[in-house]
């Protein structure tokens, strides 16, 4: 029989197995009767017995070993670790006395770990950086790099340390996908671990609002922009406070932008401010001042009075921050003052001061020395700074003693005992109060002088029953700056003498028109002429009248042809027609053809411009009929060019139109070509023939120009009727 002994499974001294893996070894006792094996044992590498498994555990030791019915011994390892590792000891006792011993050794073997290889790492530029990739592995395991693809090696840029990958002087073209390589040549594992690398950039702040004004009850904008990679995250405080400005009411931040809103500034709102840019590279601060700017308003601004010929100070006070200037400005004037004495005006001086109680306040003054009356009236004051501009009224009293001066010097007149206002009107301030005397003597007691009023306006009546009253009246104003006095003359007034002048100008069949000139008035003007007249075998009772305003044209109409006729004249005032005279007499021609029409056409211009380019607007003032009504007009226009300085007719170019309303004062001619100069020829006919003709040229417009088809281009067109009669004013006035 063979001896007994112990066989472990599986076979092998030694047994290397991987961290982590679940093994179980079996030792077999090789006897002929497995009935006679006793006590055996797993002993571990410290020689201790490695007990079976618990039935009522709760959980199973790392270690435990299990008894089969064959005499097998099963020693179990759920995961084994790496200090497990060593000699394992199997023994039992055969047939009570033969000591059974076999021993095997466990090396636990560690597969590659990466323990320290972030996936992503985040070098700053222009710094050293190392890429960690920290391996464990039993066999100890060999490391090495590539970038994109290619293999590392040590140089000026990389050094290949133990558990990093050192890069010096870090640059953008370093960012990418770094593979740290691990491998075991005893195992043959191999593993690779890829890296990104991205290069950060320490922020900084490019944009920047330097020192800044902000108006008080506006919004504002602080810029702060900052560049880095990844882009930074922008905050703001407020330096005082420290206090984060993203969460404090009025206040926002823009994180991306880096933009600083602040609505409705408060003057509370000045002070230094810090910007804050922050990536994963790190942190950049910089500061700024906001200054608040206080819009000026005007404290105060009192009216002022003085004495003409004195001197006074207008004071105006105004706040703001900065200071504000002040300055003033009359009303009734374009431009403020300017800042001295005036260079027109040396009395008038404007200087500003700082006030004794805050800084923020400006004293404004304005100093007139010598103050006319002129000086009085609305001032404006008017204070800025760079925020704003504010405005406040007051007013300058000028007080002055009573004055005549915007007074007409005018006389008064009445005649027949008609009473009369003698109207006096003193300025002064304070209002003056106004009195009457009559050669040097009160009016009180005369029951035909009443005063009305007693200033500043103050009427005296008068009811002049005789010559006495026709004299001078003295006003009497006075104030307490002094009194003045005014005479004003009455006087009695008389009916026109005789007209200056009288001369025939034109005279026709049936018409004769004078030009008259009124007498001088020393008295009151003329405002009316009459003139008498009849046949010269006819008396003056039975003689006609016609009645002119001054200044209008003097014609005589409907008179009787080849007749003498008798004239005199009178002219009439407000006190009545004066007597006649200027005797004239004059005997009216034959009846013939009419007077040649009078064309409307601008004075001073060789020719007219129509504003039509095919036709053109004829317009003329009826002429005197000579005796016998207008049947008809005719008229003839042509083509005409110039030639060395005249004007030539082209004849086969001239046409004619025929009117039979000799109502009719205008005619459009038609069909006329454009940017053409034409002549007009226009007559009058009544039974005794045609009379001699009116002219006018024209010139039609460039162009298609406008045109206006006017059917009946008679006195019914409306819209031209005012046009016509202001035209045939303007000429007949020339």
């Amino acid at each position: 029989a063979a001896d007994p002994y112990l066989d472990i499974l599986p076979n092998g001294e030694t047994q290397t197995k991987p961290i982590g893996s679940s093994i179980i070894l079996t030792c077999k006792p090789k006897v002929d009767d497995p009935s006679l094996i006793s006590d055996m044992q797993w002993l571990d590498p410290r020689n201790l017995v490695i007990e079976p498994l618990n039935p009522r555990g709760i959980t199973k030791p790392p270690m435990y070993t299990e008894l089969h019915q064959d005499g097998r011994l099963s020693l179990y390892f759920n995961s084994l670790q790496e200090q497990q590792a060593g000699t394992y000891t199997c023994k039992g006792i055969y047939a009570r006395n033969v000591q059974l011993s076999k021993s095997v050794t466990i090396d636990t073997i560690i597969a590659i770990t990466w323990e320290n290889a972030p996936p992503n790492q985040y070098p700053i530029l222009g710094e050293d950086f190392d890429v960690h990739c920290q391996v464990r592995a039993r066999p100890s395991p060999s490391v090495d790099w590539l970038f994109n693809g290619k293999l590392i090696k040590t140089d000026d840029h990389y050094i290949i340390n133990t558990y990093s990958l050192k890069i010096k002087n870090v640059q953008e073209r370093d960012d990418g996908i770094y593979t740290c390589r691990a491998s075991v040549q005893t195992t043959g594992e191999l593993q690779e671990r890829p890296i990104r690398v991205e290069v950060h950039i320490r922020p900084t702040i490019t944009e920047f609002t330097k020192p800044t004004d902000v108006i008080e009850g506006e919004n504002a904008n602080i810029q702060c922009h900052g560049d880095g990679k990844p882009s930074p995250v922008i905050t703001w405080v407020k330096s005082l406070t420290q206090q984060n400005l993203s969460m404090t009411d009025r206040f926002g931040v823009d994180p991306v932008s880096g933009i600083l809103t602040i609505t409705n500034v408060n003057r509370e709102d000045a002070g230094e401010y810090q910007c804050m840019a922050t990536n994963a590279a790190g942190t950049v601060t910089a500061t700024t001042q906001i200054n608040v700017i206080i819009k000026p308003k005007i404290m105060e601004f009192i009216n002022k009075t003085v004495v003409e010929g004195k001197s006074v100070d207008i004071q105006c006070k105004a706040f703001g921050r900065p200071p504000p200037k002040v300055s003033f400005r009359k009303l009734t004037l374009d431009k403020p003052y300017a800042d001295g004495a005036q260079s027109d005006d040396d009395r008038i001086i404007v200087r500003n001061k700082p006030d004794d109680t805050s800084s923020d306040v400006t004293v404004g003054i304005l100093s007139i020395t010598n103050v006319l009356t002129d000086n009085d009236g609305l001032y404006e004051c008017v204070a800025e700074n760079i925020g704003a501009v504010a405005y406040k009224n007051g007013h300058l009293t000028v007080e002055f003693p009573p004055s005549f001066r915007n007074m007409p010097n005018i006389t008064y007149w009445s005649f027949e005992s008609r009473p009369v206002n003698l109207t006096c009107i003193a300025e002064s301030i304070p209002n003056a109060t106004i009195r009457w005397t009559l050669h040097e003597q009160k009016i009180d007691t005369d029951p035909y002088l009443q005063q009305i009023g007693n200033g500043p306006i103050s009427i005296l009546q008068i009811r002049p029953i005789d010559r006495r009253y026709y004299t001078h009246y003295k006003c009497i104003a006075m104030n307490p700056h002094g009194t003045r006095e005014h005479l004003i003359e009455l006087r009695e007034a008389t009916r026109p003498s005789e007209l200056l002048s009288v001369k025939m100008i034109e005279i026709t069949a049936t018409t004769i028109r004078f030009d008259l000139i009124p007498p001088p008035h020393p008295d009151l003007p003329v405002v009316t002429i009459t003139v008498q007249y009849k046949e010269e075998l006819h008396t003056w009772q039975n003689a006609k009248n016609k009645t002119w305003s001054v200044g209008s044209v003097y014609v005589i109409e409907g008179l009787k042809p080849q007749t003498a006729y008798d004239f005199r004249f009178a002219g009439r005032n407000e006190v009545g027609l004066g007597n006649f005279g200027n005797f004239h007499r004059e005997i009216t021609p034959g009846r013939t053809v009419p007077k040649d029409p009078r064309i409307l056409s601008t004075p001073g211009f060789e020719y007219e411009n129509s504003q039509y380019s095919h036709q053109y607007e004829l317009s003329w003032v009826t002429p005197p009929d000579n005796g016998e009504p207008i049947d008809k007009y005719l008229i003839k226009y042509c083509e005409i060019r110039r030639v060395v300085g005249d004007w030539e007719i082209l004849d086969d170019t001239c046409q004619s139109i025929e009117i039979k309303s000799p109502g009719r004062t205008r005619q459009y001619l038609k069909d006329l070509k454009y940017d053409t100069y034409y002549i007009v020829e226009l007559q009058a006919h009544n039974v005794m023939g045609f009379g001699k003709p009116g002219y006018v040229k024209f010139r039609t417009a460039r162009g298609s120009g406008i045109t206006v088809d006017y059917s009946n281009a008679g006195d019914t067109c409306k819209t031209d009727v005012a046009i016509t009669a202001a035209v045939m004013l303007l000429s007949l006035a020339i």
